[in-house]
């Protein structure tokens, strides 16, 4: 008991130790910068007391700790608060050489458990801005247009068996451990499991797991706009170069036409600057 005791003291401290090292940095004391960037870059430290310190950095607002937080967003961690907290730290601190880095973390992060990940980070590169986010947040825009579509396609009967394509899917999920497959796996059709390992009924017509693609969807196109003109020509591109669905390219010429009215006017030259 003593023990626990300890460590709560010593968890409390350090949330405080932030605290106190982020005043005395306001206070004149840049010093406090470097303890903030080694508690946030030590893995061994407290996880909440590298938040807490990941949040000091983003509210001091010195660029000196892009890297570091950059670095953060590299780790291999199922937890996904810190990497929240880092990107909100990015986002305040506005610097564009940590988009690349957001993309590289959205690839690594396709997991239904890593929902909450992605909906921090999304915003963040309407924030930073710039064409290289405008280009991940339209092929984000891309790839949760191709997810719609295939829920669309797996809500049909199938075009050969009249079978509900979607119950196949979340049936093959539970018979191989892995979602999305065409096939039933080591159980026939009629061999999937019905009753769990604990004994309680799995009505695979009623099993639906939380989807946040429309989410995240809303969330890409906001910050696609956030980004302002600078979107627009790599949209131009995207409709000039890429196959996309006629749904997407409606929704994309539309937020073109949000965006061109704020890019500035071109100047007139020549013949065209003659008064008449």
């Amino acid at each position: 008991m003593r023990f626990l005791f300890l460590l709560a003291g010593l968890y409390l401290a350090s949330c405080a130790n932030v605290a106190q090292m982020q005043q005395k940095y306001e206070a004149g004391d840049h010093r406090q910068l470097d303890n903030l960037l080694e508690i946030v870059s030590r893995p061994d430290y407290p996880y909440a007391t590298r938040k807490n310190a990941a949040r000091a950095l983003g509210q001091i607002g010195d660029r000196k700790a892009v890297p570091a937080l950059v670095r953060v967003l590299g780790e291999y961690d199922q937890r996904t608060t810190l990497k929240e907290e880092t990107l909100r730290a990015l986002g305040a601190l506005g610097d564009q050489t940590a988009v690349e880095p957001i993309g590289q973390l959205l690839d690594r992060s396709l997991d239904q458990a890593d929902a909450e990940l992605r909906l921090a980070a999304l915003p963040v590169l309407g924030q930073l801005g710039g064409t290289p986010a405008a280009s991940i947040l339209l092929r984000a825009l891309r790839y949760y247009d191709l997810l719609k579509l295939r829920n669309e396609y797996n809500q049909q009967p199938g075009v050969f068996s009249g079978k509900d394509q979607r119950l196949l899917y979340e049936a093959d999920s539970l018979a191989t451990g892995r979602r999305g497959g065409p096939v039933m796996g080591m159980f026939g059709e009629d061999q999937v499991p019905t009753t769990s390992m604990f004994g309680t009924d799995m009505n695979l017509g009623t099993l639906e797991m939380p989807d946040p693609t429309p989410e995240e969807r809303t969330q890409a196109r906001a910050a696609l706009l956030q980004v302002g003109p600078a979107a627009a020509p790599a949209i131009l591109e995207c409709l000039a170069t890429q196959q996309i669905s006629p749904g997407l390219r409606q929704e994309l010429e539309a937020m073109l036409a949000q965006l061109q009215p704020a890019l500035p006017s071109p100047v007139p030259t020549g013949a065209d600057s003659a008064p008449r």
